[in-house]
């Protein structure tokens, strides 16, 4: 399977370049990472997924004008799957998407140069990881656009450009809530807290725009962004929980479940603090990970960045383990038989999942308790 060599060949390249000194040039590294994103999106040209499906829908509702709201983000996605729509007749929409996608993880490695303090070898890893390609190319989801506003936002953060860096998170969170999340270390950080109000500005600004043209309401758009979540019980604790109770879990624990942890994450991000804060935003992102009782399998893309500046405990390791779980996660987006045989490729992906959540579990102890060193 072309899918499983790829991942065996870009890890071994990893492994490799993470123990070489990289002696290159940063503009080719981004030609590298361009053409190696555009080769697997036409390698693996009939790679599909819902959740790209759902970019198309919702693009479709805005060109039949019709009033339902079934996006679980902010309109963005929305007028991104129109604009792919409206160009079919000169390429493919799947292929439009992706393409913008690449454009975005390509771009990633404009504010991941400067935050890693223009370290070559930590290009390069990006450009080369699996995890965000199979996200993007192959699954096809967004996760690029916000990471990239959300990387250049801590950029100019660190650059004490404040007011640049708001309004840059306010378009990571615009494009996907998500980002929202990992906020606390920077307002813990900022002296100028009251200006995180700003935070705010695209959500309701493009938002309030978008209900002028089209027959939605404000408030059918950010209950639907409010009530937006991973999946229970696709891994780790919520997994365990209803695997004992035979998948007929009370409603009312799931719910327990959680607030418990929404409390908890946020009395961890306000708690922690470590002298660099991409440290701590990879921690807050690494207990996420542990403890979440829904959860998304593409969000372990915002962990790559993060992973390859720091170089925490087991790094590399990670970086193994996420590649195979995201192709065996996504594998089925090109292989249709994997379908046909779903319950029990599902129980493949389930034990895989398992191992590397107890992986977390350990990477996360390993780091919050013994102080973090490249290796």
């Amino acid at each position: 399977m072309f899918l499983f060599i790829y991942t065996l060949i870009s890890l071994s390249f990893i492994l490799y370049l993470s123990r070489r000194n990289v002696k290159t040039h940063f503009e080719m590294i981004v030609v590298v990472a361009f053409f190696i994103r555009i080769f697997i999106t036409l390698l693996f040209l009939t790679s599909k997924s819902e959740d790209i499906n759902t970019f198309l829908r919702d693009g479709q509702y805005l060109i039949d004008r019709d009033p339902r709201y079934d996006a679980s983000y902010f309109p963005f996605i929305g007028y991104l799957g129109m604009a792919a729509l409206y160009l079919k007749s000169y390429i493919n929409p799947y292929i439009f998407l992706k393409t913008i996608f690449t454009i975005f993880d390509v771009a990633i490695l404009i504010p991941l140069y400067y935050l890693s303090k223009k370290n070559l070898q930590t290009a390069l890893i990006y450009a080369l990881n699996p995890i965000s390609i199979i996200v993007g190319n192959i699954h096809g989801q967004m996760e690029s656009i916000p990471l990239f506003f959300f990387l250049t936002g801590i950029y100019f953060f660190l650059k004490s450009k404040i007011i640049r860096s708001i309004l840059s998170l306010s378009l990571a969170i615009y494009t996907k809530p998500w980002p929202a999340l990992f906020i606390i270390p920077l307002v813990k950080k900022s002296k100028k807290k009251l200006l995180f109000i700003l935070l705010a500005f695209f959500p309701l600004v493009f938002t309030y725009i978008h209900t002028l043209l089209f027959p939605t309401t404000l408030f059918d758009i950010f209950e639907k962004v409010k009530n937006h979540r991973g999946i229970f019980g696709a891994w780790g604790l919520s997994k365990i929980v209803l695997y004992l109770t035979d998948y007929h879990l009370n409603p009312v624990v799931e719910q327990l479940m959680r607030r418990i942890f929404i409390i908890s994450f946020f009395v961890f991000s306000v708690l922690r603090e470590d002298e660099n804060i991409l440290k701590t935003i990879l921690l807050t992102m690494l207990f996420l990970f542990v403890f979440t009782p829904t959860f998304g399998i593409q969000w372990f893309t915002w962990l790559v960045p993060f992973i390859i500046i720091i170089r925490p405990k087991l790094w590399r390791m990670f970086l193994v383990l996420g590649s195979i779980y995201l192709a065996v996660g996504f594998a089925w987006d090109i292989y249709q038989y994997l379908r046909d045989i779903m319950p029990g490729w599902n129980s493949v992906i389930t034990r895989v999942g398992f191992i590397v959540w107890l992986f977390m579990i350990f990477m996360f102890f390993q780091n919050v308790l013994f102080k973090a060193s490249k290796s």
